[in-house]
C-alpha cells in the first residue's frame, strides 16, 4: 500500500516538474549558414520550446522563398524533465549581394505574444561564398539526408512521369503527368527539375489550387499519389524521341527514436525531424511514326476537327463590307492551322484573317476552336461565288487522312451609292475602279501671284544646278543603299544573330505587361520564352534542340564570365520552377524583370567582345 502510494506521488512529482518545464518558454531563430553566394539555398528555423500557434513570419524581401514553411514537432524527457519543441523552416535564396538582416518572427504562446531574434546574412558573388558558418542556435530539425537507404527510398518514394501513350504520330498529341508516390510524411518540395522536352511542342495544363493527394496502388502497394505537373506535348519529327528523367526534392518528416535510458517519454514516442531526399524518374522513349504519303494538299494538323463557314450577308452594294467566318472546331495542335486557302474573285478586296483562339489545355488534351474572321469588299455589281475550299487533316485515330469541304459561298452585289466616298463603275475591259477624290475642280485663283524681278535669273544659278545634279546623286546614294541592304539580309544567319538583342528585348517588354496585372505565370513563360529565343537566335540553334549543356558551351566558347553563366543558370531555374509551381513562386516581379533585362545586356556585351 504505502509503496503504491509512494510511485503515485512520484509520479505525481514528475508531471509537476514536466508542466513548469514546458511553460519556460523559448522563441528563437536560426540560420544553417550566415554566409552563402547569390542563387545558393540556405535554411532559416524559427523554434518554439512550447506550444504556440499564430505565427507571424518576418520580410522576405530581399530573398526568394524555395519553399516553407515546413513545420515539425519533438516531445521529449531527459531526466525527468520534459521538453516540447515546434520548428517552422524556410528554405530561401539570396537575390543579389549585400548584408541582410532577416526579422523578428512572432507567435502566440501561453497568453502572451513572443518575438523571435534577428538574423544577418552576409550575401556574396555566386561561387564565391566563404565558408559556411553554422549558427550557435540549431532547431530540433534540420534539412538533410534522411535515415532511409537507396533501396528503402526506391521503395517508398518515388517519382514517374507518366505518357498516356508511347507510339503516336507525328503531330500527335501525348498527354504527360508527372506524379510522386509516397508512403512516407511527405510534407512539400524544395526544388524540382522537369523535362526539357526536346523534340516536342509542349503545352503546359493550368495548375488550379494547392497539389491534393489520392490513393493508388502500383504492383498492389497502396501509396499517396500527387500530381506534381501535367502538360501535353506534341512530337515535331518521327523517330525514338526521348523525354528526360524529372527530378524533385522531397521534404519528408521522420519520427527517430530517442535510446536514451532515461528518457522514457523519448524511448517510447521518439522526436520528429525534416530530411530531404532527392528522387528521379526513369527516362521514356517516344515511338513516334512519320505521317503516311498523300498526294493532297496536307494542313499539318493532326487531331480530329470540323469546320464551319458562314457570310454574315448575302447581299450588299459594291464598296461595302462583308465578313466570312470559318470556326475550327476540335482537339489537336490548333495553332497549327493559320489559314483558310480561299481563292476570291479578282472583283474582291481582301485582307488578312483576324484570328481568335478559345483553346483549352486540360489533361486529356489541347481542344477548343479557332475562328478566321476575313474581311472582303467587292468593287463590282454582279453575283459572285466563292469557290469551295478542301481542307486536309490527319486523323490518328482513324490512321488516315480526312478532307473537310467548305461549300461553294455566293454573294448578290449591287450596284453601289454615287455619293459613297468611292464609287466604282463598269468598264467594258478591265473594270477598274474610279474614285471620286473631291479635289478634281481646280478653282482660279483671285489672289496675289508671286512674280520674280527681271534682272532676277533662274538659269545658272544654285538652284538650278541643284536641280540637275541632285537627281543624279540621289540615285548614286540609292545605288550604294541598295547594295548594303542587299549585303546585309543575303547572310539569313547574321541577321537573325543581329536580331536577336532587339527580338529579346520587344518579349521582355511583353513580360513586363504582366507585372501590372501581377500575372505571374505568364510574366515567367514569357521571360523564359525570350530568353531561350535570344539564345536560339543568337547561335541559330532551334529552340527544341536548346538544352542547357548546348548553351554553357557556345558562351564559354565566347569567353562569357561564370558570374553571368551562374546568373543565366538562376533566371532559367526560377523561370521554371515559377512555370511548374506557380502557387509557391514570391518576390518582386519588377526585380525579375530588372535581372533579366540585365543579363540580356551582359550577354550582349561579353558575346561581342
Amino acid at each position: 500500500m504505502k509503496a503504491g502510494r509512494l510511485t503515485y506521488l512520484l509520479f505525481f512529482a514528475l508531471a509537476w516538474a514536466g508542466c513548469l518545464t514546458l511553460h519556460a518558454q523559448d522563441f528563437t531563430a536560426a540560420v544553417s549558414k550566415s554566409t552563402v553566394g547569390v542563387g545558393e539555398q540556405f535554411q532559416i528555423d524559427f523554434t518554439l520550446n512550447g506550444n504556440g500557434n499564430n505565427f507571424s513570419p518576418p520580410s522576405f524581401s530581399d530573398f526568394q522563398n524555395a519553399g516553407g514553411p515546413y513545420q515539425s514537432s519533438s516531445f521529449q524527457s531527459v531526466n525527468g524533465v520534459n521538453s516540447q519543441s515546434i520548428t517552422l523552416t524556410y528554405v530561401l535564396i539570396p537575390r543579389k549581394e549585400g548584408t541582410f538582416t532577416i526579422g523578428s518572427a512572432t507567435i502566440h504562446s501561453g497568453g502572451k505574444t513572443l518575438s523571435s531574434n534577428s538574423v544577418t546574412i552576409k550575401v556574396v558573388k555566386a561561387g564565391a561564398s566563404a565558408q559556411q558558418n553554422t549558427t550557435a542556435k540549431q532547431g530540433s530539425s534540420s534539412s538533410s539526408q534522411g535515415s532511409m537507404s537507396d533501396d528503402q527510398v526506391k521503395q517508398n518514394l518515388f517519382i514517374r512521369v507518366i505518357p498516356e501513350k508511347t507510339k503516336v504520330y507525328q503531330g500527335e498529341a501525348i498527354p504527360i503527368t508527372i506524379k510522386v508516390y509516397s508512403r512516407v510524411e511527405l510534407q512539400g518540395f524544395q526544388d524540382a527539375t522537369m523535362p526539357d522536352y526536346t523534340g516536342f511542342y509542349c503545352e503546359n495544363v493550368p495548375q488550379k489550387g494547392q497539389m491534393s493527394l489520392t490513393r493508388e496502388n502500383v504492383n498492389g502497394v497502396a501509396y499517396q499519389a500527387v500530381v506534381f505537373k501535367q502538360s501535353v506535348i506534341f512530337p515535331q519529327h518521327a523517330g525514338k524521341l526521348k523525354i528526360d528523367p524529372a527530378t524533385a526534392q522531397c521534404v519528408v518528416m521522420e519520427r527517430v527514436k530517442n535510446n536514451d535510458p532515461n528518457d522514457i517519454f523519448g524511448q517510447f514516442f521518439g522526436s520528429v525531424k525534416k530530411a530531404v531526399y532527392t528522387i528521379k524518374s526513369e527516362p521514356i522513349i517516344i515511338d513516334v511514326m512519320p505521317l503516311p504519303h498523300t498526294d493532297k494538299e496536307f494542313s499539318g494538323m493532326v487531331g480530329h476537327i470540323t469546320i464551319k463557314s458562314t457570310l454574315d450577308k448575302s447581299t450588299v452594294k459594291a464598296n461595302d463590307a462583308v465578313n466570312l467566318n470559318v470556326t475550327v472546331s476540335g482537339d489537336g495542335e490548333l495553332k497549327l492551322i493559320d489559314s483558310i486557302p480561299f481563292k476570291f474573285p479578282v472583283d474582291f478586296d481582301h485582307y488578312d484573317a483576324k484570328i481568335k483562339d478559345n483553346l483549352n489545355v486540360t489533361p486529356s488534351g489541347v481542344s477548343g476552336s479557332r475562328n478566321f474572321s476575313y474581311l472582303i469588299i467587292p468593287r463590282h455589281q454582279g453575283n459572285f461565288k466563292i469557290p469551295p475550299v478542301d481542307f486536309t487533316y490527319f486523323d490518328p485515330g482513324k490512321k488516315s487522312y480526312v478532307t473537310l469541304n467548305i461549300p461553294e459561298m455566293g454573294l448578290d452585289v449591287a450596284k453601289g451609292d454615287n455619293n459613297s466616298a468611292a464609287v466604282t463603275v463598269n468598264a467594258p475591259v478591265n473594270k477598274e475602279d474610279v474614285k471620286v477624290l473631291g479635289s478634281d475642280i481646280r478653282y482660279i485663283h483671285t489672289g496675289h501671284m508671286p512674280a520674280y524681278q527681271s534682272d532676277d535669273y533662274f538659269l545658272y544659278s544654285l538652284p538650278f544646278y541643284a536641280g540637275i545634279f541632285s537627281p543624279l546623286f540621289g540615285f548614286i546614294v540609292f545605288l550604294f543603299a541598295r547594295r548594303r541592304y542587299i549585303e546585309l539580309h543575303k547572310d539569313a544567319v547574321g541577321l537573325k544573330q543581329r536580331g536577336a538583342t532587339r527580338m529579346a528585348k520587344k518579349r521582355l517588354k511583353t513580360a513586363n505587361s504582366f507585372i501590372a496585372s501581377n500575372n505571374k505565370e505568364k510574366f515567367y513563360d514569357e521571360l523564359h520564352t525570350a530568353i531561350n529565343s535570344y539564345l536560339s537566335d543568337k547561335f541559330t540553334i532551334p529552340v527544341a534542340d536548346l538544352s542547357r549543356e548546348t548553351v554553357t558551351n557556345k558562351l564559354t566558347e565566347k569567353s562569357v564570365s561564370t558570374e553571368t553563366l551562374q546568373q543565366l543558370s538562376t533566371v532559367l531555374d526560377n523561370c521554371e520552377f515559377a512555370r511548374y509551381a506557380p502557387a509557391s513562386v514570391t518576390g518582386n516581379l519588377n526585380e525579375v524583370y530588372e535581372s533579366a533585362v540585365t543579363l540580356i545586356t551582359k550577354l550582349e556585351d561579353e558575346i561581342a567582345r
